[in-house]
């Protein structure tokens, strides 16, 4: 275990003074001991039955004066005690180092208004502490008048500053006015703008719509007007369609082409110049770092020339030389140095005395220019307040001219708007006419059963094709040839095959001759039907007038094909 740390002469009579001031504040002095003048508080009894004796029992009792100052008797008796041992270790350490008297007896001697420079002098008679304290009183006593001079001066200048505070209170009220005016008027002007812009959205919304429209009617009028030309005027086939569509198709194909090629070639260019433009650029930056370094070395290299001379000519000046002027004038301003500062000191009052006559002078300008500047000031706040006016009267001006112009443009939308209506209501009417036309001729055409005859016809040259290609083929031989030969007379059935195959020999056909125009066909069985719709059909499904039955066909290049003429 180390060592105690031992008590120092000065850390004892610092004790000692602590427990003097522990003694006078709470023992010695006289108020300490009022407290236990006074009254004893009573105690509320409460009824005997709602006492409980426990509680009671158990409940802290209050201290009486009598208790109160025993305690404190106590306690000052143990106070006094801490003061009789720091006492004897005082007298010890007295007793074994006496040199440390004094700034032990100063620690002791000190005070609220006797401190230690007071007691250090080493007179420490009554009457210089008096004087002292005397002196000290009168520092005290000027510092209050200056205080007091400060205060009256803050006083005025109190007064000053709140005539400026009410009166920046009423202009920040007029300012605030004002703001508010101007933020309720812009917020009103923002508001109809933000309204005025939402509808100019909003027409130019119906305007592209409308135009949007107009344009896919007018594609579609023009759409139709290229189908009825080509499907009715010009009656272009399906090669010709295909063959412009391949080309134009192909035609499409290379000016993308060359628009891509283009592009690329343009793309390749910018790429190049970019580069190109980023490598002038680091050029010139290393240019001008480059002139930088060149220039500093250049430097480097003059001030080491120049070194080099100095040095030369220190050397070359070494040795003995007659003496040169600015030697003497070396000696001279040694002798001058020593009366140097009471010549810079007079330089320096004289140029004092010349900055206070200047500042004195511009002071008196400075107050004689602040009535001008305050009229300035007033007509600066006059234009002000007139050019805001004139801002406010043009921003109306323009509002107004904007609202008109919206006015117009809403007007002649309207107008577009009417014509376009009427436009495609005379556009519908025009369709709504080409259909009512096309369904009355499909109904005349359905009322003259126009399909039925055509589907009749068409019949009638199928039939016609079927007769022919029938006739013009050659017939088949027997699959058993007749014979005259014994029959078998066991079971006869070769003999009965025979004679159901066979045919009698007026029955076989002859051979036709390729000049030979066939036998004649029997009828149809809507050759009956066909003489009632004659009248409306097309003319090559009319039959020929030399009898009832057909004694002749058309010729072979002139064969019947179906030709349907209700489509």
């Amino acid at each position: 275990m180390g060592r105690a740390k031992r008590e120092t002469p000065e850390e004892a009579f610092e004790n000692l003074r602590q427990a003097f001031d522990t003694l006078k504040a709470n023992h010695s002095d006289a108020w300490c001991w009022h407290e236990y003048l006074s009254d004893e508080p009573k105690d509320d009894e409460g009824s005997d039955s709602d006492v409980d004796p426990e509680k009671e029992e158990l409940k802290p009792k209050k201290r009486t004066h009598m208790d109160r100052l025993k305690q404190h008797l106590l306690t000052c008796v143990s106070e006094l005690n801490r003061c009789a041992q720091a006492a004897d270790t005082c007298f010890f350490h007295m007793c074994c180092r006496p040199e440390k008297m004094k700034p032990c007896v100063i620690i002791l001697g000190t005070s609220g208004d006797v401190d230690e420079d007071m007691l250090a002098g080493g007179d420490a008679s009554p009457q210089k502490i008096m004087a002292m304290l005397q002196a000290k009183l009168g520092i005290a006593n000027d510092k209050i008048v200056m205080l007091e001079a400060e205060i009256e001066d803050l006083k005025a200048k109190l007064c000053e500053s709140r005539f400026e505070s009410e009166d920046r209170w009423k202009r920040w009220q007029n300012n605030a006015m004002l703001c508010e005016d101007a933020m309720t008027k812009l917020h009103n002007m923002s508001t109809n703008f933000r309204d005025l812009t939402n509808n100019n959205n909003q027409l130019t919304a119906d305007y592209r719509d409308l135009n949007l429209r107009h344009l896919r009617a007018s594609r579609m009028m023009i759409y139709k007007g290229r189908q009825m030309l080509r499907d009715q005027v010009f009656k272009v086939g399906r090669k010709e369609n295909l063959f412009y569509s391949f080309h134009g198709f192909i035609y499409t194909l290379q000016k993308e082409k060359e628009e891509r090629v283009r592009r690329e070639h343009e793309a390749q260019r910018d790429r190049v110049e970019f580069a190109l433009r980023n490598e002038v650029r680091f050029l010139l930056g290393e240019s001008d770092r480059h002139s930088v370094a060149v220039r500093r070395l250049a430097l480097e290299a003059g001030r080491l020339k120049q070194d080099r001379r100095a040095f030369a000519l220190r050397i070359m000046h070494k040795n003995r030389r007659p003496y040169e002027i600015m030697e003497y004038c070396l000696w001279v301003w040694e002798l001058w140095q020593p009366i140097r500062r009471q010549l810079v000191l007079e330089k320096a009052l004289e140029a004092e005395q010349a900055a206070r006559d200047a500042t004195i002078q511009m002071l008196v300008q400075t107050t004689q220019q602040l009535p001008p500047l305050a009229t300035c000031i007033d007509n600066l706040q006059e234009d002000l307040v007139m050019e805001q006016i004139a801002h406010d009267v043009s921003k109306r001006e323009l509002t107004a001219a904007g609202a008109r112009l919206y006015s117009g443009m809403v007007q002649q939308l309207r107008v577009h708007r009417t014509q376009e209506l009427a436009v495609l209501y005379r556009i519908s009417e025009l369709e709504v006419e080409g259909l009512k036309e096309r369904i009355a001729v499909l109904e005349r055409e359905i009322a003259e059963d126009r399909h039925i005859h055509a589907l009749k016809g068409m019949v009638v040259d199928l039939e016609s094709n079927l007769r022919r290609a029938l006739d013009r083929r050659k017939q088949r031989a027997f699959v058993v040839p007749p014979s005259k030969d014994a029959k078998c007379s066991q079971c006869s059935r070769e003999s009965l095959l025979r004679s159901w195959k066979g045919l009698s020999q007026d029955g076989a056909p002859e051979e036709m001759a390729p000049g030979d125009a066939g036998p004649p066909l029997r009828s149809s069985s809507s050759l009956g039907s066909l003489s009632l719709g004659m009248k409306g059909m097309s003319p090559r499904f009319v039959l020929p007038t030399g009898g009832s039955k057909l004694a002749a066909l058309p010729p072979p290049e002139l064969r019947g094909t179906y030709s349907a003429v209700w489509r």
